[in-house]
């Protein structure tokens, strides 16, 4: 009887020791796949941020190349329209209104005669040589203007697309409009323009 209980006690430990390799094996494999199913997670999360990024990537090129092509209409039409184009730094908003029928031209202007006595007691060759230097520098003044204008640069112009969210006319010009135009950014923009003369007030609202 002692031997028969020795015997099965011995099969039984053989029987344990199988059962626990068979379960440390099972926890290896378990923790083996814990580390396979992670990797792929994060395998499908960066495939899709590329997606994802590919397709931003696309659309941001697609619509740069619209408001491009938006920049070149507005400039045709303002060209047509005979607005000026003038070269403005990066980063000021430009109105698509032109100014120069509010602004006025500032030109040079010289006195030609002087006070009735000092003419009086100026000989004749002294007014001569006045005269002289007057044309003189009349001429300057004309042609300094011609040679400091710059060629016009249109790629320079940074050109909006915003939404007008209030409009008012200018307290002291009547002919423009001071308005606030949403293009965006956090806070919307103070824009000045001349568009009194061509839109009614009405309607200036919810326009781009």
């Amino acid at each position: 009887f002692l031997a028969h209980f020795l015997v099965k006690m011995a099969t039984s430990n053989a029987v344990l020791n199988r059962l626990e390799q068979k379960g440390a094996e099972a926890d290896q494999l378990i923790e083996y796949l814990k580390q396979q199913v992670a990797l792929l997670k994060e395998k499908a999360i960066l495939q899709a941020s590329l997606r994802e990024e590919k397709k931003l990537r696309v659309e941001n090129a697609k619509l740069k190349k619209e408001i491009e092509g938006l920049k070149q209409e507005l400039i045709q039409a303002e060209i047509r329209n005979g607005v000026k184009q003038i070269a403005v730094p990066p980063g000021t908003i430009v109105s698509t209104a032109s100014f120069s029928d509010d602004v006025p031209q500032t030109t040079a202007v010289t006195s030609s005669t002087g006070s009735k006595g000092e003419i009086k007691g100026e000989d004749e060759e002294k007014k001569k040589k006045e005269k002289v230097e007057k044309k003189g520098d009349k001429k300057e003044k004309k042609q300094q203007p011609a040679a400091e204008s710059k060629p016009v640069d249109v790629s320079r112009l940074d050109l909006r697309v915003g939404c007008i969210i209030t409009a008012k006319k200018h307290p002291d010009a009547d002919s423009l409009y001071v308005e606030e135009v949403d293009v965006g950014e956090a806070s919307p923009r103070t824009v000045v323009s001349g568009l009194v003369k061509h839109v009614p007030l009405d309607q200036v609202l919810t326009k781009l």
